[in-house]
């Protein structure tokens, strides 16, 4: 994911100097309610439709977006387009509240779609960018067909969208489930069976069992998918690999009220980064669907002394820590860039805890947090900007914003806004952390 949040090595494309070889169809900007925080003008910008090579037309995102004219940009190493986007767009559109009469969006919901399905390997596992000729990059670190983020994103999505398929369209469905079996089966294989043997890194006891040994980010996403499979087709091996990445996740918490890191669930090893930090979220909603209270108790120390702790130093980016006997320190810590994708996860999570506890403390923390998309951050800048959709890919320091909007930053503001639009309290809450 390093890569995705700085420009640093990149080499630019210009995709409407593509325009005729790869015959784009430009989307159609839809009118937005004046009560909505949620814009999806940028969000229509960034999206395309293509013919692939073999004749399946695809809705595709751009993976950037950059100031002052907002051209859409590729990569020359990773393509133009990904699965890590366009999975998270179509699950946002997916629960637009209004997806049931707009043809709109039930067209790019579609398209999107076959996207995602398009690009799952013999293997069972998924490529995940599309070059600008519409061929799939199969080649590159980000786009191979592994056990890793691109994948975990397409089952989420593909999980979360068969019942909607099911009434919209059975044939769709069908290959959803068909595509979804077949991954299933590949993360049971790789990672159901393996012993919970532990590791130690920096004085730290970590899993060994996790993606990557014990990449707590990863096991969340999985899990959230898992979840919503083993809800679809009951299935006893997805049901213990949802279990053994629980624990993993569990086991990576550290600190408590009174004692750094206070709660954080630690993202790989000896560090926790904001990106992706899914996994109070992840057992929260799972800890509750199988009846988890130990997990729900986990998320719910990190959001109660972490998450306060991360709004009085005004976010991080990301920290390392050791453990001498008792006592956990950082070692290092990064307080920038700050991302919207580092945001959201806290987001939402902390609204799944008022959703479940109807606690009102909940409601304002979510609010707080939201907050920083609205000038509440170490820069007083205001990210996002419900009146275009677009919000910046991230802030550089206390004096200055990478104000590109790419679709990661797009996507991820997008979510927190229509999440946040579902809970009254906190929304009314909002006001006063603008």
């Amino acid at each position: 994911m390093t890569k995705r949040n700085t420009t640093v090595g990149l080499v630019l494309i210009q995709l409407v100097l593509l325009a005729f070889s790869c015959k784009k169809t430009p989307a159609t900007p839809e009118p937005t309610p004046a009560n909505r925080q949620v814009n999806l003008g940028h969000l229509d910008h960034l999206y395309q439709t293509f013919k692939l090579p073999n004749g399946a037309e695809v809705g595709t995102i751009a993976i950037y977006s950059n100031a002052p004219n907002y051209d859409l940009i590729g990569d020359d190493d990773e393509g133009f387009t990904c699965i890590d986007d366009v999975a998270r767009a179509a699950l946002f559109v997916l629960r637009e509240p209004d997806l049931a009469t707009n043809t709109g969006k039930q067209d790019k919901l579609r398209k999107m779609t076959e996207f995602v399905l398009q690009l799952q390997s013999d293997n069972g596992y998924f490529y995940n960018f599309l070059w600008p000729d519409r061929t799939i990059n199969k080649t590159y670190q980000t786009s191979v067909n592994q056990p890793n983020w691109w994948s975990w994103r397409a089952l989420w999505y593909l999980s979360e969208a068969y019942p909607y398929f099911q009434k919209a369209d059975a044939t769709v469905a069908a290959r959803i489930q068909t595509a979804n079996q077949k991954l299933v089966t590949n993360m049971i294989r790789d990672f159901g069976n393996k012993p919970m043997e532990m590791n130690f890194i920096q004085g730290l006891k970590v899993p060994k069992w996790l993606p990557y040994g014990s990449g707590t980010d990863q096991a969340a996403i999985m899990m959230l998918g898992l979840l919503n499979y083993h809800q679809q087709t009951p299935d006893a091996q997805a049901l213990k690999l949802i279990e053994l990445l629980g624990e993993g996740i569990v086991l990576m918490q550290q600190g408590d009220a009174t004692h750094f890191p206070y709660g954080a669930i630690l993202s790989f090893e000896n560090a926790w980064h904001a990106y992706g930090s899914d996994q109070a979220y992840a057992l929260l909603r799972v800890g509750k669907a199988l009846n988890k209270t130990a997990w729900i108790d986990v998320a719910k120390r990190e959001i109660d002394y972490f998450y306060p702790y991360l709004l009085k130093q005004g976010f991080l980016e990301s920290f390392e820590v050791k453990q001498q006997g008792t006592e956990i320190t950082a070692t290092k810590t990064s307080r920038f860039a700050q991302i919207a994708y580092g945001v959201r996860p806290l987001v939402w999570a902390t609204l799944e805890a008022y959703d479940q506890t109807k606690e009102a403390r909940y409601a304002d923390l979510a609010a707080q947090l939201t907050g920083w998309f609205l000038g509440a951050n170490p820069a007083n800048v205001k990210m996002y900007d419900a009146t275009t959709g677009r919000c910046f890919d991230g802030i550089s320091s206390a004096t200055n914003v990478n104000r590109n909007s790419g679709a990661e930053s797009t996507i991820e503001a997008l979510w927190a806004f229509q999440k946040i639009e579902t809970y009254p309290a906190a929304l009314q809450l909002l006001e006063k952390y603008k």
